[in-house]
């Protein structure tokens, strides 16, 4: 082991240091190319591997010295919705010698990250008179993408839609940038 302590990063600060989503924009942006141009990019990041419930991620990017693995565990919870389905932990190491360096609550990262990468892509593929966001799903990611989505651009009109599988029911949430106001909508 290090002579360095561990670090634990629990949901609450990695929230504080990672409070809006755009500040992961820049650093993932040059992942992303990095990624793209391949092994002169520096970066190695196998396909996921799935044991029944955990998701294994490793990566490693040259560029930044950087070795994570992103550990995820994947359950409905049919009796207990207060727990999430997924959890995610990410594990940061010395890619020096392989000591372990931190510990760290993967779940506002993972959401943070998606949606920061989905507005990477957004901002080279949207056509420039796009007026409206419109966001299927009601969850951690839908909120996630709503709050880069709006640090990052303008639109005049934000919609959600959610359909609940084996109900008769549903139900979209049209937001106004201002006044915000709430439509349900049944079939």
């Amino acid at each position: 082991m290090s002579a360095v302590p561990q670090v634990f990063l629990g949901s609450e600060v990695v929230e504080k240091h990672l409070h809006c989503a755009s500040l992961l924009s820049p650093s993932l942006e040059a992942a992303l190319a990095n990624f793209s141009s391949g092994a002169e990019g520096g970066v190695v990041q196998p396909l996921r591997t799935w044991c029944r419930f955990l998701g294994v991620m490793p990566a490693y990017n040259s560029k930044d010295d950087a070795l994570t693995t992103k550990l995820v565990t994947f359950y409905e919870h049919k009796k207990d919705s207060s727990v999430p389905s997924h959890q995610a932990t990410i594990l940061l190491f010395d890619p020096r010698n392989g000591s372990l360096k931190a510990i760290m609550d993967g779940s506002v990262i993972t959401a943070k990250r998606t949606a920061a990468v989905s507005a990477i892509a957004t901002k080279f593929l949207m056509p420039a008179d796009s007026e409206v966001l419109c966001i299927l799903g009601a969850g951690v990611q839908a909120y996630s993408h709503y709050e880069v989505f709006t640090e990052q651009f303008s639109f005049k009109e934000v919609s959600q839609g959610l359909h609940l599988k084996g109900e008769d029911l549903f139900f979209s949430i049209i937001f106004s940038v201002t006044p915000i106001t709430n439509n349900v909508y049944n079939n």
